[in-house]
């Protein structure tokens, strides 16, 4: 692994071996900083911009809210489980051009998260007013009101019903990526999760 130059005030590695280069970093949250806005912001830039899109384009966007029940937990409350709930609703989604980005949303006073997914659908009707990747970045934006939100009674919460810490930690640093299918219409995996697998296989 050899050194880079800093990107954005913050180290970078090349791994040759994979063909990545890893940056260090202290962010848990896009908005934790403007250093981590712009970092987060680059990366998904990265993802949308290798889909070749033609500009200007218009966007469809809905989400889904999965509450933490004992059934949602145990069937979507992971990084597979994700997976499965778009196999489910394949049908929205097979012969589109859609970007997927979670969120983990704890209510007030609760101590286990819902998961917001939300999906980007690209369309060429209507107003188009995303002009470039930039403004595809900024549609697609989560803020996080509250960047503390695993305390430690929450974080006890989690682990007592069997939710990965680590990839509930992640979600937030998540960028949106394009949902594919392969030949027997079976969901793909989502490349910067799986390059980042490390971060969250085991709980803390």
């Amino acid at each position: 692994m050899r050194e880079l130059e800093d990107f954005l005030g913050f180290p970078a590695r090349i791994d040759r071996e994979k063909g990545t280069v890893e940056f260090e970093s202290n962010c848990e949250f896009p908005n934790q900083s403007h250093e981590c806005k712009k970092l987060f912001e680059s990366i998904e830039r990265l993802f949308i911009n290798e889909v070749n899109l033609k500009f200007p384009l218009n966007i469809k966007e809905w989400k889904a809210i999965i509450e933490p029940t004992d059934e949602n937990i145990s069937t979507y409350y992971s990084h597979d489980g994700i997976k499965h709930y778009m196999q489910q609703h394949k049908n929205k989604l097979i012969d589109t051009i859609t970007f997927f980005k979670p969120e983990v949303f704890y209510g007030r006073n609760k101590e286990l998260p819902s998961l917001i997914l939300h999906f980007y659908q690209v369309n060429y009707t209507g107003k188009l007013n995303i002009y470039n990747s930039y403004g595809f970045v900024n549609k697609c934006h989560i803020k996080y009101k509250d960047i503390k939100q695993l305390t430690p009674d929450r974080i006890e919460s989690l682990k007592q019903k069997g939710i990965n810490v680590n990839w509930i930690r992640n979600i937030p640093l998540f960028p949106a990526e394009k949902i594919e299918f392969d030949e027997q219409d079976i969901i793909m995996d989502f490349k910067f999760q799986e390059l980042n697998k490390s971060n969250f296989n085991d709980e803390i």
